[in-house]
């Protein structure tokens, strides 16, 4: 990083958390934890929550919506629910698609072919909107790696804990990696490596709260942001307000906030 670059953007860093859940909070939470000086993009499922994420992102100039389905939930879809969302990033103008991708672990291993079906299509709606993407992927890699090849999005790779030879991969189609709580955990050394070898050029922060949970707590929080931040100053061997500077803009380059 330049000297340039660091007068630029730690003059007025922002947090900004790439990857929550806002609709799975209470209200008291909301109001709790939200804070005005901070952006949030909130991800959705399926069609099931896509309305209560457009509500959100009404209701505050500092919420950011994502609309997509989840790999988890491709089989729960109705057969016109992707005209549906065409529809919807229409109307709404959405930050990006998401939470979309490919989980082939055991417990979801039986849709894959369905999951790779609905996520094309959902990678085309992306290129058609001009959108970023935030990705699941889970024991996919390879055939995630192959699609995003031929379609070319941008995005985040959300809660990326894998090897440095296979993120670079990602990181190598321009995708940033997400990272959470979880490098927070003593046993997370792949996250730890991450961090520590593409220090903060490739990273974006996020809290997926109330999905991730800190060592200790049963739930995730929207300020726990703060202890990851502080995690990945550590291990980048940086500051504080760099770690805040340097994500803030790989977020805005990737999902262009308005």
């Amino acid at each position: 990083m330049t000297g340039f670059f660091y007068v630029c953007y730690k003059c007025n860093p922002m947090i900004i958390d790439t990857h929550c859940h806002l609709d799975l909070l209470t209200a008291d939470d909301l109001y709790a934890e939200l804070m005005p000086d901070r952006r949030y993009l909130t991800m959705s499922t399926g069609m099931e929550n896509w309305q209560a994420v457009s509500t959100l992102a009404r209701s505050s100039a500092n919420i950011y919506a994502a609309f997509g389905i989840h790999p988890w939930f491709v089989c729960t879809q109705s057969d016109n629910v992707l005209s549906e969302l065409s529809a919807l990033i229409e109307s709404d103008k959405p930050t990006a698609i998401g939470e979309i991708g490919l989980d082939f672990s055991a417990s979801h291993s039986h849709s894959r072919h369905l999951q790779v079906q609905v996520f094309e299509q959902q990678l085309t709606l992306a290129a058609d909107f001009k959108l970023p993407v935030s990705l699941h992927v889970v024991k996919a890699h390879e055939v995630m790696l192959a699609l995003l090849k031929r379609y070319r999005p941008q995005g985040v790779v959300h809660s990326l804990g894998a090897s440095i030879e296979l993120a670079r991969r990602y990181v190598d189609l321009g995708f940033k990696i997400g990272v959470n709580g979880i490098v927070l955990r003593d046993n997370a050394r792949r996250y730890h490596q991450l961090v520590s070898y593409f220090g903060l050029d490739h990273i974006v922060l996020e809290s997926d709260a109330p999905n991730i949970a800190l060592p200790g707590a049963k739930t995730g929080h929207l300020h726990d942001i703060d202890r990851t931040i502080a995690r990945i100053a550590e291990l980048s061997g940086l500051q504080i307000d760099d770690v805040i500077a340097v994500s803030g803009h790989n977020a805005q380059q990737i999902f262009q906030f308005r």
